[in-house]
């Protein structure tokens, strides 16, 4: 196979591992490849490039060093779905915002683009077509060299419309097109099943020119042979109707496409059938149960099971037919297997993405007309071990990369079940990691540079706060019973915590030394509490809630003082005090509002440019003359705006522009000639304030 090198697009020299690529105009560093908690990737027919769709745009590494070669698809990233053509000529992407493109691997350019709603998509072998299923749960096909519809598929009565496909596969020929419709049961409000008549699970196997209907039969997990000819799938016991509440697809049934019937029917799985293969001469099929692990091989011209392997949950041929086991030992180990020799062939990390690994490990296989040598040798282990950039490399922790200045020269962030991560600005990398077995949901720089963080991930769990540079024993343990996300925040004395509730709008404080009584603040309806924050004496408490008011309550009284003054149906998502206490800033909607913190009064109002770029985050200078807001995605919106104030006019200094989406968290360097912005794309940027302020 030709080697396809995806085209060099946004590299800057002296930086391997792309920090500093395609950044936005006036941005320092970007820390964080993108949204790694919905990453999609995509390994290139051959095995040496591997595509990875972030928040950023699309990433090109080289599967032999994992270090990044190419970065595409900056000027919108979110990519939620990518698929090469069989011959790896050229790659599809699809974004968040519904736009396909078709893309030359060797050059880039596009070859077309079109609005395809859903995220469900496969590619015909011989380049020809394009399927797609949308959120009605229709499955349409296009043709890609024309851009052109070509054909819907029959589903029959389809009353109910739902994002129900949930396989979607082209023949290896190119000439059949099959899906997996969930047909799920909806209930309505007073818990009645509205369809009552609906089929189960079913896979179609369709003409994609015509949308005719070839085959269709109670099943999932679709597999087809190499020649085209069979199609398998898990499918229930004849003993169970396709929509009956019971129904376990635990057998695997092989179906002759030609003929349109079933030839064979193994039962002796005891569980839920997956991961099904067929060997490359397509004599024989393979496949796993889901809570046992048992991989069972049969012979499909007897119907007579050849083999068995416990602990295995995944399974792949060689070309040449040497079936391959994967067993999970343990949380941190994969192991693949020779299922005839009983012979171990490769050890793996956890952290690798088997997706990925297995195909590495089958294009490998390939190039190296299984040497087996060689594989046993771990080399390709090695290089897998190595890098894997994609899983080693920071995911923020959800639902933003909260940022926090620990000095000049430093920042922190909360990464996904990472514990806490410092980077140096300078440097532009990673210094230090924290708590790195905790899933550290807040955490704080206090004034004495102290750092304190909380443990709080899941309701009613226990909660944990540590001194960070004390992480052996927390300085705090205590039951919060009480379900929130990111809405807590310290005192700067770090002697309290404060939360809201997402559920009946109650506020509690806790005092950390003797935290298993804390205050309870009311006054919100019972609504989400979006935002609150201590005055810089910590003697005062603000919430903003989603029953459109600010309030302001005395700590340390436990009292209720005032409803700050604003619209009606505006909700306070960001509320915070300026660093000498006198202003609160609330972000409301279109507009952000400065309140006295002493009388209570608007002081200002300022109206966004646009009234469709809702301000979700807010930080002021350590100064506090300067204030900066971050924008809310909205629909139709290609960059975020991080807009920066002057406080005692409203002015708007200056705008940058950079994050494909919400602006979630900023923080101002203690010395305030740099800003830190994390957002839902899954990164964090650094601005340089220097020439505006």
């Amino acid at each position: 196979m030709q080697n396809q090198k995806p085209a060099e697009l946004n590299v800057v020299q002296n930086d391997p591992i792309g920090n500093t690529w395609a950044l936005p105009e006036g941005a320092i560093v970007r820390f964080g490849t993108g949204d790694l908690n919905r990453v999609k990737s995509s390994l290139s027919p051959d095995g040496k490039y591997l595509a990875v769709g972030t928040g950023v745009g699309l990433w090109w590494y080289d599967t032999t060093s994992m270090l990044p070669i190419s970065l595409w698809e900056t000027e919108r990233g979110l990519i939620s779905s990518i698929h090469f053509s069989h011959d790896g000529r050229q790659i599809v992407i699809h974004n968040w915002d519904q736009i396909l493109k078709v893309m030359d691997v060797q050059t880039a350019e596009c070859i077309y683009e079109m609005k395809v709603q859903g995220s469900n998509f496969t590619l015909s072998s011989n380049n020809k077509w394009i399927a797609s299923s949308d959120q009605q749960g229709i499955v349409r096909v296009y043709d890609i060299q024309k851009g052109e519809f070509l054909a819907q598929m029959d589903r029959g009565k389809h009353e109910w419309k739902s994002n129900d496909i949930s396989e979607l596969e082209f023949s290896p020929d190119g000439k059949l097109l099959a899906g997996t419709a969930q047909n799920s049961k909806l209930y309505s409000p007073d818990d009645q099943v509205l369809n009552p008549d609906t089929e189960g699970e079913q896979t179609y196997l369709w003409n994609p020119e015509t949308g005719e209907v070839i085959l269709k039969f109670a099943g999932r997990n679709i597999v087809f042979s190499a020649d085209s000819r069979l199609l398998a799938g898990a499918s229930p016991d004849d003993s169970h109707s396709s929509n009956d509440a019971k129904r376990i697809d635990r057998c695997v049934s092989v179906w002759d496409v030609v003929s349109r019937k079933r030839i064979a029917h193994f039962t002796e799985h005891t569980d839920r059938a997956i991961n099904i293969t067929f060997s490359p001469c397509g004599k024989f099929i393979a496949s796993c149960d889901e809570t046992l692990q048992t991989l069972r091989e049969w012979e499909l011209t007897t119907g007579t099971q050849k083999k068995v392997y416990e602990n295995c949950l995944d399974a792949f041929y060689s070309p040449d037919g040497i079936l391959f086991g994967v067993v999970f030992v343990s949380d941190d180990t994969i192991e693949v297997w020779n299922v005839d020799s009983q012979q171990k062939m490769l050890e793996l990390p956890q952290s690798v993405n088997f997706g990925s690994a297995k195909k590495k490990v089958f294009a490998y296989m390939q190039e190296h007309q299984f040497q087996i040598a060689d594989i046993i040798a771990n080399k390709l282990a090695d290089s897998i071990q190595k890098s894997s950039p994609i899983e080693h490399r920071i995911g923020f922790a959800m639902p933003d990369p909260l940022v926090v200045w620990v000095n000049d020269q430093t920042l922190a962030s909360g990464s996904y079940r990472q514990g806490i991560v410092l980077w140096d600005i300078v440097e532009k990398r990673v210094c230090e990691r924290l708590l790195e077995s905790e899933k550290i949901h807040v955490f704080t720089v206090l004034p004495n540079g102290k750092m304190l963080a909380a443990l709080v991930s899941s309701k009613y769990d226990m909660t944990k706060v540590w001194d960070v540079a004390n992480p052996d024993k927390p300085i705090a343990e205590f039951d919060a019973n009480v379900w929130w996300e990111r809405h807590q925040a310290f005192s700067p004395a770090g002697d309290r915590m404060a939360a809201g509730s997402t559920e009946d709008g109650k506020v509690y404080v806790w005092n950390l030394r003797q935290p298993e009584h804390p205050m309870i603040l009311t006054g919100h309806a019972k609504k989400h509490i979006y935002s609150l924050a201590f005055s810089p004496n910590g003697k005062r408490l603000v919430t903003g809630s989603d029953d459109n008011t600010a309030r302001l309550w005395d700590v340390e009284l436990g009292k209720h003082i005032a409803i700050l003054p604003m619209n009606e149906h505006c909700t306070p998502i960001k509320v915070l005090f300026s660093p000498c206490g006198n202003i609160i800033a609330g972000g409301l909607g279109s507009e952000i509002r400065l309140w006295c913190a002493e009388q209570f009064t608007t002081l200002r109002t300022i109206p966004q440019p646009d009234n469709n770029q809702r301000v979700y985050a807010l930080a002021f200078s350590p100064c506090g003359n300067y204030l900066a807001s971050g924008t809310w995605w909205e629909k139709g919106m290609q960059k975020m705006a991080i807009r920066i104030w002057d406080v005692a006019t409203g002015e708007n200094i200056h705008t940058f522009w950079g994050h494909n989406s919400d602006v979630q968290s900023l923080a101002f360097s203690p010395n305030g000639t740099m800003l830190a912005s994390g957002s839902y794309d899954g990164t964090i940027l650094i601005w340089d304030l220097k020439p505006y302020l």
